[in-house]
């Protein structure tokens, strides 16, 4: 009984982080993810999404990864990009900014873990929250590279 209430405890929490997180990140404003910021600033050698398709073969994986941005309303359709209107590609490298921050603060979810688990059920944890979250990190990060690319072409 009491390995029942470790695991609804520790599930329950990361289910109730990924809530409160989508819902929080969902409502900063456009204004907010109009520049980068330490964790979301592209490094020079993913700028031109090389690296991503190169060494992690990403656009083999990459829709294989389930999408929930729009769970909390007000998602943006990212099929609307393939018009290719600037106006529409600013939007979604905005869009892009939101999932990185979101997937950043998700992945420091284990911090809480801290208070009621033992030391290798924190170490559980935080690996989980690296595999949940980064190649969502990865995704956001190919996809704004790629996008900030094609809209500097156009201009």
């Amino acid at each position: 009984m009491e390995s029942l209430k470790f695991v609804v405890l520790n599930v329950g929490t990361w289910i109730f982080w990924f809530f409160f997180i989508g819902y929080f990140v969902s409502k900063l404003g456009d204004g907010f993810l109009e520049k980068d910021y330490l964790f979301t600033k592209l490094f020079n050698f993913e700028k031109d999404g090389t690296w991503f398709r190169k060494y992690l073969k990403i656009d083999k994986w990459k829709d294989k990864v389930p999408e929930l941005g729009g769970f909390f309303g007000g998602g943006f359709q990212k099929r609307s990009v393939g018009l290719g209107q600037s106006a529409q590609l600013e939007i979604f490298i905005k869009e892009t900014r939101r999932a990185e921050l979101a997937h950043w603060f998700m992945t420091a979810g284990w911090l809480i873990t801290i208070i009621f688990n033992p030391l290798w059920a924190i170490v559980f944890n935080i690996v989980f929250a690296h595999i949940v979250n980064f190649p969502c990190l990865l995704i956001q990060r190919y996809n704004r590279a790629r996008l900030i690319k094609v809209l500097l072409d156009k201009n």
